[in-house]
């Protein structure tokens, strides 16, 4: 039997383990889901994150009450920080109106410890009738999540967008590569914008 000293242990950081959160589909929710999975991530990548009781704060944000547009989600998040803090979980929220390049140059800079939420026009990014026969395109209250995260387990970080309503036919992705039309979508709601970040990564 070898002795391992302290030397020869490598610690592991929450960034070497492959963690996947799952996007929660929703219509009417959009805007709740994204932040949902945001803070999830966020939280995981301060060492913060441990399924349990929290999970049933997150899950209001998928419901079109709390998640179904910016303004909802903002005061959700105001009237749930205190708790949040109580939890462990040292998230913050900013309302911006800032061109989708800042933001995303924002988000990359932060490696994980920050995120965004990005109203945007459902039509230019996913194909017509993609949201389904019960719903016209542009009645979807529409919103991605932008983080960093690996799309491949063997590929390095970087920018991912998460949509929560990837629709029904044209073979969207609920994680996926920015899109090329994110900044147009994102225009079409004035370039309004919630960012989360971990306390110390502002």
């Amino acid at each position: 039997m070898t002795a391992v000293s302290r030397e020869d242990v490598v610690l592991q950081r929450p960034e070497d383990v492959r963690f996947l959160v799952e996007v929660f589909h929703t219509p009417s929710a959009c805007p709740g889901a994204a932040t949902a999975y945001l803070l999830r991530r966020i939280a995981y990548r301060a060492g913060a994150y441990a399924p349990g009781i929290q999970e049933q704060i997150f899950h209001e944000l998928n419901t079109a009450r709390e998640g179904g547009s910016i303004e909802r989600v903002q005061h959700w998040f105001t009237s749930r920080v205190s708790a949040l803090h109580e939890l462990g979980y040292r998230l913050q929220c900013r309302r911006v109106a800032t061109p989708t390049a800042a933001i995303l140059d924002w988000v990359r800079a932060g490696r994980g410890y920050r995120g965004a939420m990005l109203p945007t026009s459902y039509g230019r990014l996913h194909v017509p009738g993609a949201a389904g026969t019960n719903s016209a395109d542009e009645s979807i209250p529409h919103a991605v999540g932008i983080t960093i995260d690996r799309l491949d387990a063997k590929a390095d970080e970087d920018l991912v967008m998460i949509d929560p309503w990837p629709g029904v036919t044209g073979g969207g992705k609920d994680r996926g590569a920015i899109s090329a039309a994110l900044e147009a979508a994102h225009k079409d709601k004035n370039f309004h914008a919630l960012v989360y970040y971990w306390v110390g990564w502002s």
